[in-house]
């Protein structure tokens, strides 16, 4: 027991001692150099690997993979990187409706076709014959047109020398329009296509065309001789007492107040069971007192079976009421209804 204790007193006395041998040395030790710690992290590294490569049992022996030019990976790697960026930098091709090379309208101008009027495809028409041309199109847009729009010829056979028609009147989003051309049959026979398109006031192209096609060939209407293709006589050996089967007078807007002048369109619409030539003239009246109109004088013109549309605008200064109706002198006398208006004029 004496031993122990001895021992632990002896203990006791030599731990400061030691204490102070550590804190001296510790406080004298050099500074460690760099390239000796880097050798000995490298030899302890190999060993260390040694012992993996050592203690892992052998794989199986496999092909080897062939040896990667990392200089040639890392190049491709960068065109394929450059390539990348370049195609989606690169803004993709915009497609363009048509091949006629004309701007083309904005979003809000569509046209529809909806029906040939007169002159169905392939009509056999004689050479050098006046004909009339007369689509029905629908403003399948969100913009009304005006009467700064147009019908103009694209490309193909011209037929004429009309190169395009205004609206005789505005057409709003949804509603249907008759477009009539006058054009003149080639005089060589054959085959003949011709295209046109709406263009609006900016003179911008819509991407919808229309087009007429015909046959020149023996039949149909022929020009009267000294005046081809202006005045078209028929080659019918006779008229029916009544060609005309319908006929009416259909105004856009009855009733109107507001700003004037103010204009009103009128549309007559009639139907031929067979080609004639027709004398009209428009009339109208008022029980307005004060209250005139001015109107275009009668007009003569030929036209082929079929249906027409004939558009009149008639502009006011001062309120009244009124109608107009189409009255058709020859070859038979008659006359459409009354289509009746009323203007209300306010500063």
């Amino acid at each position: 027991m004496k031993k122990k204790e001895l021992l632990y007193i002896i203990g006791l006395l030599t731990l400061p001692l030691i204490l102070i041998g550590c804190r001296s040395k510790a406080t004298a030790s050099p500074t460690a150099n760099p390239e000796l710690i880097y050798t000995a992290a490298a030899q302890t590294a190999d060993a260390r690997l040694t012992q993996i490569f050592a203690s892992t049992p052998s794989a199986t022996p496999v092909t080897p993979s062939p040896t990667v030019d990392l200089v040639k990976t890392m190049a491709a790697q960068t065109a394929a990187a450059l390539l990348t960026q370049s195609v989606g930098l690169t803004p993709s091709p915009t497609r363009t409706a048509g091949t006629t090379p004309v701007p083309p309208g904005p979003s809000g101008d569509r046209a529809i076709f909806v029906a040939d009027v007169s002159i169905p495809d392939g009509q056999v028409i004689a050479p050098g014959a006046a004909f009339t041309k007369i689509w029905k199109i629908q403003n399948a847009g969100s913009s009304t047109w005006t009467t700064s729009y147009s019908l103009a010829f694209v490309s193909g056979e011209k037929m004429g020398t009309i190169s395009s028609v205004s609206l005789p009147q505005s057409v709003a989003p949804g509603a249907q329009i008759d477009i009539s051309v006058d054009l003149v049959a080639p005089t060589t026979p054959g085959s003949y296509q011709g295209y046109w398109k709406m263009k609006n006031s900016a003179g911008q192209f819509f991407n919808d065309s229309v087009y007429v096609l015909i046959t020149v060939g023996a039949g149909g209407a022929t020009p009267t001789a000294g005046t081809p293709g202006v005045t078209p006589v028929s080659t019918s050996t006779g008229i029916p007492s009544n060609p005309v089967t319908s006929l009416t007078m259909a105004v856009d807007q009855g009733t109107y107040q507001g700003p004037c002048p103010h204009s009103f369109f009128f549309t007559a619409t009639f139907t031929l069971n067979q080609a004639a030539t027709l004398t009209y003239v428009l009339e109208a009246g008022s029980d307005t007192p004060g209250f005139t109109f001015v109107l275009p004088g009668a007009q003569t013109r030929t036209f082929d079976a079929g249906t027409y549309s004939i558009p009149s605008e008639l502009t006011f200064i001062s309120s009244g009421s009124g109608w107009v109706r189409l009255h058709i002198s020859s070859p038979v006398d008659m006359a459409s209804n009354q289509a009746a208006f009323s203007l209300t004029c306010t500063p």
